[in-house]
């Protein structure tokens, strides 16, 4: 059959028309599959100081919280876990997680350690393409995930991770250090908060065991695109001086249980601050 010049032409430019949305999608897929990641840093400090560790022993006591009292400290760090992040047109991410006997199949689990410069960055991997103006994570280790049973990586106990037992759990913030007016030996302060489940009192025993895991939220300064080419860094600062609070070492300075870490725990959140973020 032939075709005149008018339905040829037709013809044509439906077929043109048809290669360049097929054209467009084929460019569009790509974008819509795009992930990036970002590189959450966390920097500890005293007040407006940046926290320096001092040796075990030490009478070097360069910081004073609200009680005038001074003090040092020895060792500090956390466990963060259940990572996610929100944007303002409704992206969201979430941290893969798994606990794992093998180290390397472990994720979605960190251990910022104060003088381990490594540990201060957590890696997210494999995030949507977007906006995100939010993070939420979670202070300690859930026992959701992780079954009795052996565990590698940061979470392996045989290895040192901070770990008391499988009704207390992981102890999420570990705090040592000296001041003058603990009555301990050599002047320590030794503060382990912990707990992963509530378990009731029993007969006129008073409950000993306390899910101490702590939900942060917080909102960036301003909001970030993540892509392949942009790798956005949100850098939270903890000020141990805004957890401490009003707490007195004279009395408190002996802390390793999570029932004895209860008074302690309400605190953390607000310890926690998006300062600054390098888009």
């Amino acid at each position: 059959m032939k075709l005149n010049s008018i339905t040829a032409g037709k013809l044509l430019l439906a077929c043109l028309s048809l290669l360049l949305i097929a054209s467009c999608q084929e460019n569009e897929d790509p974008e819509m599959n795009e992930v990036g990641e970002m590189i959450v840093k966390f920097d500890n400090q005293v007040g407006n100081l940046p926290m320096q560790l001092q040796a075990e022993g030490s009478d070097t006591y360069p910081y004073t919280n609200a009680n005038g009292q001074p003090f040092n400290i020895t060792r500090f760090g956390y466990y963060i876990s259940h990572v996610r992040l929100e944007g303002p047109n409704g992206e969201l991410f979430i941290d893969e997680m798994n606990a794992s006997a093998d180290a390397n199949e472990v994720k979605g689990y960190y251990q910022v350690v104060q003088g381990d410069p490594d540990s201060y960055a957590v890696h997210l991997h494999s995030i949507p393409a977007g906006q995100y103006d939010r993070i939420h994570f979670t202070l300690g280790i859930k026992e959701d995930g992780i079954q009795e049973g052996a565990v590698g990586g940061l979470l392996d106990r045989a290895a040192g991770a901070w770990f008391w037992n499988w009704n207390s759990g992981y102890i999420n913030l570990l705090f040592e250090g000296h001041s003058p007016v603990s009555p301990q030996e050599q002047n320590a302060l030794r503060i382990h908060l912990g707990g992963w489940k509530n378990i009731p009192a029993e007969g006129e025993q008073p409950q000993r065991f306390f899910d101490n895991n702590v939900q942060i939220s917080l909102p960036f300064d301003a909001a970030v695109t993540v892509s392949e080419s942009l790798r956005p860094s949100p850098h939270i600062h903890m000020d141990v001086l805004k957890w401490l609070e009003s707490v007195n070492f004279e009395s408190v300075n002996n802390v390793h249980s999570p029932a004895a870490g209860q008074a302690l725990t309400p605190t953390l959140a607000a310890a926690f601050y998006v300062d600054h973020t390098h888009q």
